[in-house]
């Protein structure tokens, strides 16, 4: 392929869907918002902890899953939260779902 000084766009990734969210975006959101419900610093919450060992009730994971709804304009199956009880893991989920949305 001859070369034409300009460089071809990266292929997108699963960690970079067209919506501009990626894991780590995401993740860092997610961080604010539990350390806001928890009243807690949020250098002080740990992605790999699931978020009911921090005390958060089916009731906290609603209003996070609301927010999150409004965060990224899409509509979330609430079971997405129980099985990706992690924010890590939930990061992830949310890319993914993101990526199928816009396809």
């Amino acid at each position: 392929m001859p070369e034409t000084g300009v460089e071809e766009p990266a292929p997108e990734t699963a960690t970079e869907p067209p919506s501009g969210h990626t894991a780590e975006s995401l993740s860092a959101w997610l961080i604010d918002c539990v350390a806001d419900h928890l009243e807690r610093p949020a250098a002080g919450i740990d992605t790999g902890v699931p978020l009911s060992d921090y005390g958060l009730d089916s009731v906290y994971v609603l209003a996070v899953a609301a927010e999150l709804e409004d965060h990224l304009d899409i509509s979330l199956d609430p079971t997405v939260m129980w099985h990706n009880p992690t924010i890590d893991g939930l990061s992830k989920a949310l890319v993914e779902e993101l990526a199928a949305q816009n396809a």
